[in-house]
């Protein structure tokens, strides 16, 4: 169920914007055509990223669990989606608002759902995704609006059809940057509340994406690419490699115990182990990441 999750907070975001009109033109990204052996590791890299990040439905049990209230100032303010004209800052700032609209979900704040619905459109639009949709897509959606599993495998399977309209266009690193922004803003939002409320859960949550974050260098680096977003990004990737280098990330139990300040999470061979300093240090370099991207 995780991988579908995710998928469903990307993939539903880009579904919102299927009623927009003609394509505004924009400059695009430059991205080498890739070869048949190039876009099955793609394929391979990308379904390990969202097998190892967490759902927002399992973000949202983790930051209610930790106490945490909704904090509006955390989040990319709706003012700035029109200042995004670059291609790359469109891609990185719709799977933000993606990561944003699934947190304003879960806290249940119609109002700032909405705002941030009418943001993931724009961009959507603005990049063209939202030609990969259909009249019958979104019956589906609308007919099994309340059948959450049957909803979930139709968001699954819509969005590896966006992926093959932007591979057929070469234009699949488009979905890469995506993936990396939600990412970024997800490992935001979970580091801003664990300083605040630091759980042993929420510090888990944050030592696992030493995994993701490995592959989504991986997946990046795979782009042929003369454009500097994509090149950016990647740098700051590699820039949080790291931080993350010392952290500990294994597939022990459930236990989770408090040891000199460090979370343990495991039994006799622990599952993940993270400092408050190293918590610390990610949550500023990924502040510091994710600014460059909204601002």
């Amino acid at each position: 169920m995780r991988t579908r999750g995710w998928i469903a907070g990307l993939a539903g975001l880009m579904l919102l914007a299927s009623c927009g009109g003609d394509q505004p033109k924009q400059d695009t990204l430059n991205v080498d055509p890739a070869t048949d052996s190039a876009t099955v590791a793609r394929q391979k890299k990308t379904k390990a990223i969202f097998y190892n990040i967490p759902s927002p439905m399992e973000t949202a049990a983790l930051l209610k669990k930790a106490g945490a209230e909704y904090d509006k100032s955390i989040l990319n303010d709706v003012k700035h989606v029109d200042s995004y004209t670059s291609a790359s800052k469109q891609a990185l700032n719709l799977g933000i608002y993606g990561a944003d609209l699934s947190y304003t979900s879960v806290f249940n704040n119609t109002a700032e759902s909405m705002l941030y619905t009418s943001c993931a459109k724009k961009l959507a639009d603005k990049l063209g995704v939202s030609s990969a949709f259909n009249d019958t897509t979104i019956e589906r959606m609308e007919a099994n609006r309340n059948e959450r599993d049957s909803l979930l495998n139709i968001i699954s399977e819509t969005y590896w059809e966006v992926d093959a309209y932007l591979k057929e266009n070469q234009r699949e690193n488009i979905s890469a940057l995506m993936v990396a922004g939600g990412w970024v803003e997800g490992l935001y939002i979970a580091s801003q509340v664990c300083l605040v409320h630091n759980t042993p859960e929420l510090r888990q949550r944050i030592a696992e994406q030493k995994l993701p974050l490995a592959d989504l260098i991986s997946l990046i680096n795979t782009y042929g690419t003369t454009d500097q977003g994509v090149n950016s990004v990647l740098a700051d990737l590699k820039a949080l490699e790291p931080l993350f280098a010392n952290v500990t990330v294994g597939g022990g139990g459930s236990n989770v115990t408090q040891e000199g300040g460090v979370t343990v999470i495991g039994g006799s061979a622990p599952a993940a182990s993270i400092t408050d300093e190293q918590v610390k240090a990610i949550a500023e370099k990924t502040t510091a990441i994710r600014n460059t991207y909204i601002n």
